[in-house]
């Protein structure tokens, strides 16, 4: 066997053996994706929505879409490498790349609502339980500062 054919064998034998490690996930399906992007929210959905809008304002997005009546809102924001970019070749018409979240909110009953959060880096879909959380984890602290003040503990005669 000549050398060149021992060459290519043992090439081809770590090809063989590299191929599994370049495997990519499977994508995820829709039901998985809404399991790691969907929230409950125990407030009425305009509260929620209100609050939402104030966690996408303070995190830096603009807004690019909303619509009260469907529950949905849609924004984005420029990465600090591509803000540059983003500026010299149109702003919001720009093909600088951005990351984007949507969010949509649902009334579950009176008191409750679902929501959805949907986020994008540089157009790359993202599944992370950790950030819809931290974004959730944001809006229930908006909620809980804009609830009214219990009505302080009455006090007992003779204690």
């Amino acid at each position: 066997m000549s050398a060149a054919r021992v060459m290519g064998a043992l090439c081809f034998a770590i090809a063989v053996l590299l191929l599994p490690a370049c495997e990519s996930t499977p994508p995820l399906s829709p039901t998985q994706w809404n399991a790691i992007e969907t929230r409950s929210v125990q407030a009425p959905r305009d509260e929620v929505l209100r609050a939402a809008a104030a966690v996408i304002l303070d995190q830096g997005y603009y807004f690019t879409a909303s619509d009260q009546g469907a529950g949905t809102m849609t924004a984005a924001r420029v990465p600090l490498v591509y803000q540059d970019q983003y500026r010299r070749t149109g702003g919001m018409r720009s093909s600088a790349p951005v990351d984007t979240i949507a969010v949509w909110v649902s009334q579950i009953s009176p008191a409750e609502s679902s929501m959805r959060i949907q986020l994008r880096e540089s157009g790359e879909h993202i599944a992370s339980d950790e950030r819809v959380s931290a974004f959730w984890n944001a809006v229930q602290r908006r909620l809980l500062a804009k609830s009214p003040p219990s009505d302080p503990p009455s006090r007992q005669e003779g204690v």
